[in-house]
């Protein structure tokens, strides 16, 4: 929800100007700001209720004016800083020594009013696309079970590494979860877990599956089958067999049997729950060990979890050198101006790499990179 965050950008800006020991406010310029935070503070509880929809809801539409939004909200806060900066800066270049600023945003009055009533246009509708969004189909089995293969390089998460990994080898538990917002790098971490070598043989097999906002039982069935046992594949993908047989397969395959399966991008948990009562019979659940990765921290809390943490300002650094330039990292002439643009991605690893895919295709010169 990139429009959540420029709402919370935004509240936090206009809180600074109000609350500041070195801005004065003249007239009735506090009276001015306040309608945009509090359209911003309605706004987030607006944009958290996408959070209460069904997982198996397609978001296109929504996410479309959720970035709208976005834009929108960053065009003012921009106009905002530039309007304060305008009035402050010529009093910092002159040689006195000022204590305090004066600023006043009386010409802004109408631009405030016309974003405020332009982002409750937007708002209604965000909630009529909310409220009518249509249902997502399933993914087909090839694609859900489709690894990819480590296509990212893991920094920072070595800690958070070796402490799942050891959960995992350790079987004291069943299930490892990995939590975190959108593009943290938890399948990024989870891919390396997967590839470990100490995972790869201590478990018998190894299943990759990739849930989505919409994963039924027998899907989820079918890809973990599909991979522990490729024989029957030709058969599972035709889904001429019933839940049952599913079971009864499964069951057949890993009495006995260690297996490791990572279930990526879990939404809900009822197929999973499912499959793991289905499997406690026979004991054949004490040799599977589950790894989940999710952005929905309520539903892992019962056994090992880590909250995935961002990245700070030097791993930020090194993984963007690296993306853009290779192991050697920055160029001396770059360095700096590498490390002020990988400090404004704010420690996210999926903007950094986005951010890297760009530079790596643009001048690699001090005055593109200082206009970046």
């Amino acid at each position: 929800m990139a429009a959540y965050g420029a709402a919370a950008s935004l509240k936090n800006t206009i809180q600074r100007i109000l609350e500041s020991s070195r801005i004065s406010l003249v007239s009735h310029s506090p009276q001015i700001l306040q309608p945009a935070y509090d359209q911003m503070d309605r706004l987030q509880k607006v944009l958290l209720k996408l959070d209460e929809t069904s997982c198996s809801k397609i978001r296109t539409k929504v996410n479309a004016v959720d970035e709208l939004i976005k834009e929108a909200v960053w065009e003012f806060e921009d106009l905002l800083e530039s309007h304060v900066l305008h009035q402050i800066l010529p009093l910092l270049e002159s040689e006195r020594d000022h204590l305090s600023f004066s600023v006043d945003l009386q010409s802004l009055e109408n631009r405030v009013d016309y974003f405020v009533e332009m982002v409750m246009m937007m708002e209604e509708g965000y909630i009529i696309e909310m409220e009518n969004m249509p249902e997502e189909e399933g993914e087909p089995i090839s694609s859900r079970i489709d690894f990819g293969g480590i296509n990212s390089k893991m920094v920072g998460l070595s800690d958070e590494f070796e402490k799942a990994r050891d959960y995992l080898l350790e079987e004291s538990e069943n299930c490892y979860s990995l939590i975190g917002m959108a593009g943290v790098g938890k399948t990024t971490l989870a891919k390396h877990i997967f590839e470990d070598p100490s995972i790869q043989s201590h478990f018998e097999f190894q299943a990759w599956v990739k849930m989505g906002r919409k994963c039924e039982f027998d899907e989820l069935l079918r890809c973990v089958l599909a991979q522990v046992d490729p024989k029957a594949y030709e058969m599972l993908i035709q889904g001429d067999d019933n839940d049952g047989e599913l079971v009864g397969l499964l069951k057949q395959r890993l009495k006995d049997k260690k297996c490791f399966i990572v279930l990526d991008d879990v939404w809900e948990t009822q197929a999973i729950n499912r499959m793991t009562n289905c499997l406690k019979e026979e004991n054949i659940l004490g040799g599977i060990q589950f790894l989940l990765t999710s952005r929905r921290s309520k539903i892992f809390m019962e056994n090992g979890y880590e909250r995935l943490r961002l990245l700070n300002v030097e791993e930020s650094k090194k993984l963007l050198g690296e993306k853009v330039f290779g192991e050697e990292g920055f160029p001396p002439q770059l360095d700096k101006l590498g490390e002020k643009i990988a400090k404004k991605c704010e420690g996210l690893p999926l903007m950094i790499v986005t951010v890297a895919e760009l530079l790596s295709k643009a001048d690699k010169t001090p005055e593109y990179w200082t206009e970046l």
